[in-house]
């Protein structure tokens, strides 16, 4: 076990390397529009669980997800794996409650909070399937995961091709921080799911363009940086509705018991697919 506390530790220095997210400093900028983005795939959920109970796992951008369910009125409360950043933002006023907790070992109870949200975490997490049971441990109704997704399609290569030229990116599966690069597979969580007895699932993707000297451009208006994120962006859908490129990230909500017809009625409003899983035909049969 020796890796996974490697992994951890590389984790928690990553933390408290953070600078303060655009959130906070730079809420204008296109950084902070493509997050905020991923984060409003979550509206039709909170929105369908009015008074809702949330916690955020992995939020170790001084709470920034937390900040965002928090600024339309949803009770939430911010964790990462170490909380010393957590609490500058909780006393700057950008959120309302903290607490360290590892993913692999939350210290809530059973059904403690409605949902839980992962936001780009996830795939850092050193046994991802283990930090996904105890989060569906803690939460009553699901987990909603926002994560880079493991569907390749025919362009995919390209893509990858691109990211190298442009970006300078060179390795795809690994993180400079040493970190295994997992990517979702909702066909496999899928199979977790039923193996759980979990009844519904929603799927949502989204293409996302990131390049680092455009994320402080002025997200608004007719600049350099707006123009070439939203183009790279709106490129990428057309070919992800062509079947030809995978989206590059997807929400993904997996409910614990069945969601309810009018909440996956709103989610597919939305533009999310529910997925209903099948259910075991032995359980509750007796030998």
């Amino acid at each position: 076990m020796e890796e996974i506390e490697q992994s951890y530790q590389r984790q928690a220095e990553s933390e408290h390397q953070m600078k303060m997210p655009t959130r906070y400093t730079r809420p204008d900028s296109i950084d902070n529009w493509r997050h905020t983005r991923m984060l409003d795939l979550t509206q039709p959920i909170w929105q369908s669980f009015p008074g809702s109970q949330w916690i955020t796992v992995g939020d170790g951008r001084y709470g920034s997800d937390a900040a965002y369910l928090h600024s339309h009125g949803v009770n939430v409360i911010a964790t990462s794996l170490t909380d010393d950043r957590l609490k500058y933002a909780h006393e700057q006023g950008h959120i309302p409650a903290f607490q360290a907790e590892n993913a692999e070992h939350i210290s809530l109870q059973d059904n403690a909070v409605d949902f839980v949200l992962c936001k780009e975490a996830y795939h850092h997490f050193p046994r991802p399937p283990v930090a996904l049971y105890e989060m569906l441990r803690v939460a009553r109704v699901g987990v909603v995961l926002i994560e880079p997704l493991d569907n390749p399609k025919l362009l995919d290569g390209v893509k990858r091709l691109l990211k190298r030229v442009l970006r300078g990116d060179r390795e795809m599966q690994f993180e400079p921080s040493g970190n295994f690069l997992y990517r979702l597979s909702v066909r496999e969580l899928g199979k977790l799911m039923m193996a759980m007895g979990g009844e519904d699932m929603a799927f949502k993707g989204i293409n996302d363009f990131f390049h680092a000297r455009l994320g402080s451009h002025v997200a608004r208006g007719f600049n350099t940086g707006s123009v070439i994120t939203r183009l790279g962006i709106a490129t990428q859908d057309v070919l992800s509705r062509l079947g030809l490129l995978g989206y590059g990230l997807g929400c993904v909500v997996v409910f614990k018991r069945g969601a309810g017809a009018e909440s996956l009625a709103s989610l597919r409003r939305a533009g999310f697919q529910c997925i209903e899983l099948p259910k075991n035909p032995y359980v509750g049969q007796h030998d």
